[in-house]
């Protein structure tokens, strides 16, 4: 796999994109793939989605599907993806109720009494590692294990409270403070921890959903059916539509990473990306898996290149020219960051036209 001219700057995992000669689908063995924005939004298929990744299984890509979600079991989760036209075993669903319970199971004696606050998955799962869930305080649990689902009550998270204050250790699923629903944004599983947080002024000692990298890493082990050895994490390719979550997540855990626009972080965002939240690779959607990515690079002159892409400031905005619609993103990037590197303010780096950024009809 070549990094192209990136390889000889000191960049690393979340410093900046690089090229690779052959298709990311033969480069990486895994791909660890979002789901909302990513796959599907809502309960439409994302364009190109799923042909994509039917192509790139069929040429022995594995393929991981991780999601933030505590309450859906894998099966249901499953079952919509096979409904749209994907072929899948429900193993290769990846919730954050799975990893929660892995995690907490690595920390506390097996049998040992286990709070939980989250739905039957949640319970089902932790239930599968050997411990006992329990839903009382009175219980003395070991350890308290804090989900999301639509029903969840005060009276859960006094439970819970009460628990972590007698010292039993505080896991949860994830942080996420909002989740969108049909009506609107609501508090999501990270605005219900901070009640506990702040009722006990104690901290969970883990979180298993994106940003933080546990997803990745027990989704890397999961995938290694039958005693076979893990894919390496350096051929496990972190794919996603959100910078502060799945591209997060694979920075933290060392992975190399796919940005597709399909879902949350478009263009500008992108543009601003601090370190740490910078993906490897940037793609229109899901076909950028079969194809080679280009190396974009800053030259003498400090403009960002791209193939025949080029980007430059001028009179505090960036012109674009030439190239593909992603050539240009891809050389704004290097630019943009290399600014926001050297402490230029992000608000003065828009494009000076948006249009130049729009898909023209290929991932690439």
């Amino acid at each position: 796999m070549s990094v192209g001219p990136d390889e000889t700057d000191g960049t690393t995992i979340g410093d900046g994109l690089r090229g690779c000669d052959e298709p990311l689908s033969r480069a990486y063995g895994l791909a660890l793939v979002d789901l909302d924005g990513v796959v599907y939004r809502g309960g439409a298929a994302v364009g190109h989605a799923v042909d994509s990744l039917r192509r790139v299984a069929s040429e022995g890509m594995a393929i991981e599907y991780t999601t933030n979600n505590s309450s859906r079991r894998p099966r249901v989760v499953a079952d919509q993806l096979r409904g749209f036209g994907l072929e899948l075993d429900d193993e290769d669903v990846i919730t954050s109720s799975i990893v929660a319970s892995r995690m907490v199971a690595r920390r506390i004696p097996a049998g040992s009494r286990v709070l939980v606050i989250g739905a039957d998955h949640l319970r089902e799962e932790v239930a599968r590692q050997g411990l006992v869930p329990v839903d009382s305080v009175d219980d003395d649990p070991q350890a308290v294990v804090q989900g999301w689902y639509p029903d969840i009550s005060w009276r859960e998270l006094a439970q819970a409270a009460f628990a972590v204050e007698r010292g039993a250790r505080y896991f949860v699923t994830n942080r996420d403070l909002t989740i969108p629903r049909e009506k609107g944004i609501a508090p999501g599983c990270g605005s219900l921890i901070r009640a506990v947080v702040g009722a006990t002024g104690v901290e969970p000692e883990g979180s298993a959903g994106k940003p933080e990298s546990a997803m990745y890493d027990e989704a890397r082990l999961l995938a290694a059916h039958d005693g076979r050895t893990p894919v390496a994490r350096e051929r496990c390719l972190a794919v996603g539509d959100r910078l502060d979550t799945d591209i997060e997540a694979g920075v933290r855990g060392g992975y190399d990473s796919l940005l597709v626009l399909t879902g949350v972080t478009g263009a500008f965002g992108l543009l601003r990306a601090p370190r740490g939240l910078r993906p490897t690779y940037v793609g229109a959607d899901l076909r950028v898996l079969d194809e080679p990515q280009p190396a974009p690079r800053l030259t003498a002159d400090g403009d960002g290149v791209c193939g025949d892409a080029l980007a430059r400031r001028t009179d505090g905005a960036i012109e674009v020219s030439g190239g593909s619609a992603m050539d240009r993103l891809r050389a704004s990037c290097v630019l943009s960051w290399s600014l926001v590197d050297a402490g230029v303010p992000a608000d003065g780096l828009m494009p000076s036209d948006v249009s130049r950024f729009e898909d023209d009809g290929s991932a690439s």
